[in-house]
This record gives C-alpha cells, sequence and structure tokens, in this order.
C-alpha cells in the first residue's frame, strides 16, 4: 500500500503528524510518501517511517508546483491524505495519481477545501490536541488505539561542545504575540544557573538574534547563546541532551516533547488543549482576552504578566525529580 502525506509545514504540524506516519508504517505496512517544506525536509527525508520525501518550495511555489505535480503522478497511491486543509494541499492531492483522496470533516476544513470530492473523516471536537486530530485518520483507516510514537532519530552527539546538563531556553515564536520578554529569559537563566549550577543554553532562530543579544547583555555567560546557528539536525541533539527544555507556543516546543524532554511552555493567546505541548507543563495566565489566537498584539500582557518565578517553580519541579538539588 503507498500512501502520500501532503503536511507542507510548520515545523510543529510536522512534528505532530510523525506520529501518524508510524501508525501507518506499523500497522499497515504501508509505504509513505511525504510532501513538505524545504524547512521540515530533514525531520521528514531521515524518518524510518518515511520512504520518499517531496519538497515543495512554497516561497516560490509556481516554479516548484510543476516538479511536484510530476512527481506525485509518477505512480498511483493507494491513498492520498490532505493534512493541510488550505487550497494548496487541496490541489496537490487532487492532481495526485491517487485511488482514494481523504481529508478533515467540512467545518474542520479551511479555504473552502471541504468543497473538494474527498472522503472525509467524521466530525470531532476541534479544540482538542492537533496530534490526535491527526490520528484520526489512523483511526478511520481501521487503525485501533495505539502508543503514540514520534521515533525522532537522534545520534547522541552534542554539538558545540556542550556540557553534558543544561536547560534548553528555546527564545523563539513564529508568532510575535507569542513571544516572552527578554528580562524573563534572563533572569530564569541567572536563577538556574545560581539554584542547580546548569548552563542555559539559548536556542531560535535568526530572526531571534536582537532578543538573543539583550538576554546575553544581562545574563552574561550564565547562558550559552546558540541563537541562529543551529540547523534543525543540531537543534533536535541539543534538545535531546537537555535536561529540561523551556519554551514559548513554537515548533521547537513539539519537538521536545517528541524527543521525551521535559518541556515547560509558555502560553499566551492560543488554547494550549488544541496546538500547546502533548506532554508537559503550561504556563498561562488567566486573562478575559485569553484565548485571542492574535498574531501581533501592542500590548501582549498574556505573556509580560508571565514571571520568571512562575517558570522556576516548574523547573524546580522537573530537575529535583531528575535527581538535582538546589544549593
Amino acid at each position: 500500500m503507498d500512501i502520500l502525506i501532503v503536511k507542507l509545514g510548520a515545523l510543529g504540524d510536522v512534528v505532530n503528524t510523525l506520529p501518524l506516519a508510524v501508525a501507518l508504517k506499523e500497522h499497515l505496512g504501508a509505504h509513505i510518501h511525504w510532501v513538505v517544506e524545504p524547512l521540515c525536509y530533514p525531520l521528514v527525508a531521515h524518518h524510518r517511517c518515511v520512504d520518499n520525501t517531496i519538497v515543495f518550495e512554497k516561497n516560490n511555489w509556481m516554479q516548484s508546483l510543476p516538479g511536484v505535480i510530476r512527481q506525485t503522478r509518477k505512480q498511483r497511491f493507494d491513498i492520498c491524505l490532505d493534512l493541510q486543509r488550505i487550497i494548496k494541499s487541496g490541489m496537490l492531492c487532487l492532481a495526485s495519481k491517487s485511488t482514494r483522496r481523504i481529508g478533515f470533516d467540512r467545518d474542520r476544513c479551511k479555504e473552502m477545501t471541504g468543497l473538494l470530492p474527498f472522503e472525509h473523516i467524521p466530525a470531532c471536537d476541534p479544540s482538542r490536541h492537533m496530534l490526535l486530530q491527526y490520528m484520526e485518520f489512523a483511526q478511520y483507516l481501521g487503525i485501533p488505539q495505539c502508543e503514540i510514537r514520534w521515533d525522532i532519530p537522534v545520534n547522541g552527539h552534542v554539538p558545540f561542545g556542550l556540557p553534558s546538563q543544561y536547560v534548553t531556553l528555546n527564545i523563539g515564536a513564529t508568532k510575535e504575540a507569542n513571544r516572552w520578554t527578554p528580562g524573563g529569559f534572563a533572569s530564569l537563566a541567572l536563577t538556574i544557573t545560581r539554584r542547580y549550577a546548569l548552563p542555559c543554553v539559548l536556542t531560535g532562530g535568526r530572526s531571534d538574534r536582537v532578543m538573543a543579544d539583550e538576554i546575553t547583555g544581562i545574563a552574561g555567560n550564565h547562558v550559552i547563546d546558540l541563537v541562529g546557528k543551529t540547523s534543525l539536525q543540531e537543534l533536535i541533539e541539543v534538545l535531546a541532551g537537555s535536561s529540561a527544555v523551556v519554551s514559548c507556543d513554537t515548533g521547537p516546543m513539539h519537538l521536545g516533547v517528541a524527543l521525551g524532554k521535559e518541556v515547560i511552555a509558555l502560553f499566551g493567546p492560543a488554547d494550549p488543549r488544541r496546538t500547546g505541548p502533548y506532554l508537559g507543563h503550561v504556563i498561562q495566565k488567566q486573562l478575559d482576552c485569553i484565548p485571542c489566537n492574535k498574531r501581533t498584539c501592542k500590548d501582549p500582557v498574556c505573556m509580560s504578566s508571565i514571571q520568571s518565578d512562575d517558570v522556576m517553580e516548574k523547573i524546580d519541579l522537573v530537575l529535583k525529580t531528575q535527581g538535582f538539588q538546589a544549593r
């Protein structure tokens, strides 16, 4: 059986789709083909359950699209799954040589993709965690409830000469409204180092460099700054070597969960029941404006009201469970 998955991005979405790929491979013995954007290509292409990866260049989609369509028409797929539920993904599914095309129920489809001539999985609670919503496709295909596994490969070689024990602070977030404050991260790093003699490793993208400089300006040599310096595979190794991961609502938060790490997630405008860590700890203030799901906000009080002491309370719980002793 050949199954084509269309899940283009972003990182957190792809991470939360991996358990579906594992279930399809193990329970149906399927050959898994996956259309994905370049950012997540290494994660998908190197996964043991994915047999073929097709890259779709979203930022250059007019030139990329014909090649992607050619690749999806080289063979006939038994099933094509539209997990992205937007026009681009729907058109890719429609253009593929697939016997069956399956999408979400119409109420959960976006951009009128519910009108496409697909099979639709049964309606379900749209507020449940997205990982579980993706797993509904496995159940629709007759796979019973099964263990949630990501099976992301890790080579165990921590890059950049990092120490054997550290806490990762992932400072970035794609949506501006999801960001915590530089002062909060700096204060947290100083407290962790003083209380547990553990260094803190900063991770994030190139767009987070200004924030990283602010944090290092306050915390100094109490942090190891890797912001904008890691490839996706290097980020995987950094997270995998962490004693704990603190992150805002963004892809590396989900990646930390998938790697079996203790994740403390800082949430503001979004609903953590749906997009929070599948496993882990969530810190979110109870405010009347939550959840607003805004991408930007002139006064993101939901994030600025989170104090380093709030996060440290969870860090203490996580580290002491692992045998760390506070000074």
